[in-house]
């Protein structure tokens, strides 16, 4: 690879061209700088460190994909199962690539009855596992979750998170993801904010000292139709959360929409978290003022989502990459895999920035050597 590379930029292999070649039933590698390398070995599902169909950790790349489970309701003129959430899972195993499923709770298990075992064994004939729990608090917390004004209502609250906690680890998954559309206010002078962050902060420990062996993370968000103001409404807010939480085991999940919500660039976002970075939301939208479009990776802002996966690289970010995206009037199971192609191709071309010089110009601020660096190694 490294004598076969044309051009003038600095030819030393990236890991996933390296990984092709320690495929032997792969097809070798073109030399092509200027193409998009998904990193998928051609030809093999079966290289060493990788699975089968469905595993995403094939061909070098190191983390799994996951997708929203829910966008599998969506159209059903184009899938013959059932539509509940053991059929969505049963969809999500046809995805190609695709390595786990994040479930919500309660909203995927009380009210239909499913069970830890039952899940499993869904899981299981889809060929996929448990990559972490979302919450989803109901109407009956309208008034807060954590930071609801009826105690009874807030230790309900807490105590459901726990619950949700110990599904997490009944299924194998790794993280808690803790979201609530609800913790809040809409008008001035409606809040305490010192009282709503502080039992913020309290509910967080809690969790954490139920679950010490589960990572606790929460998703912040700016603004949500049942809550134009989240009191963890941006990065800076999330990261104090997690210091005046002060557990090993609190850290945060970045949604990219909700980056874009709140005027952050989610690379930035990424680098400030470092290794309290716990997951991560991709999806991409217009940037409309308090808009949420959940539109497909990469497919607004191109250049964005490659500087993302760069971070990503530069922070040794461990999670899986979870598409939270809304499909509603495309095909879920090709949208999915149309991020997941994207994603690897956006990794392999921030890996060969990296190789051609990016990490120098960056120390420099040189954006325009940047640019000049990705128009001529055919990267714009």
């Amino acid at each position: 690879v490294a004598v076969s590379q044309l051009g003038a930029f600095p030819s030393l292999p990236t890991r996933l061209q390296a990984g092709g070649l320690a495929c032997p039933t792969a097809t070798p590698w073109s030399g092509d700088s200027g193409g998009e390398d998904d990193g998928t070995c051609i030809g093999s599902s079966t290289c060493a460190g990788g699975g089968g169909e469905g595993s995403s950790n094939v061909a070098g790349f190191p983390l799994k994909f996951g997708s929203r489970l829910n966008s599998m309701a969506d159209r059903l003129d184009l899938w013959g199962g059932a539509n509940d959430v053991l059929g969505w899972v049963s969809r999500q195993g046809t995805v190609k690539g695709l390595g786990v499923i994040d479930f919500n709770y309660p909203q995927h298990f009380v009210a239909s009855g499913l069970t830890a075992e039952a899940a499993l064994k869904a899981l299981g004939a889809a060929g996929l596992e448990a990559g972490a729990v979302q919450m989803r608090f109901s109407e009956e917390f309208r008034a807060g979750a954590f930071t609801n004004p009826d105690d009874a209502l807030r230790r309900r609250a807490v105590a459901l998170t726990i619950e949700g906690g110990a599904m997490a680890q009944a299924l194998g998954a790794k993280e808690l993801v803790v979201w609530s559309a609800w913790d809040g206010y809409d008008y001035s002078a409606q809040a305490d904010y010192v009282v709503a962050w502080n039992k913020t902060v309290l509910a967080f420990r809690a969790v954490c000292d139920a679950h010490p062996d589960l990572k606790v993370s929460v998703e912040y968000k700016p603004t949500d139709e049942n809550t134009r103001f989240y009191i963890v409404g941006s990065v800076g807010a999330a990261k104090l959360l997690v210091k005046e939480v002060g557990r090993s085991n609190m850290g945060v999940t970045i949604d990219v929409g909700h980056c874009l919500m709140a005027g952050e660039n989610p690379a930035q976002s990424v680098a400030m978290l470092g290794d309290r970075l716990f997951g991560i939301h991709l999806n991409d939208g217009h940037s409309r003022l308090g808009a949420e479009d959940g539109l497909m990776f990469g497919s607004v802002h191109s250049v964005m989502a490659m500087e993302l996966m760069y971070w990503l690289q530069k922070t040794g970010y461990q999670g899986h990459l979870y598409m939270d995206t809304f499909p509603q009037n495309e095909d879920p199971v090709r949208e999915c895999e149309f991020n997941i192609r994207r994603v690897k191709a956006l990794w392999a071309r921030a890996e060969r920035l990296r190789t051609a010089g990016l990490d120098a110009l960056l120390a420099k601020h040189d954006a325009l050597g940047v640019l000049e660096l990705m128009e001529g190694s055919g990267e714009l």
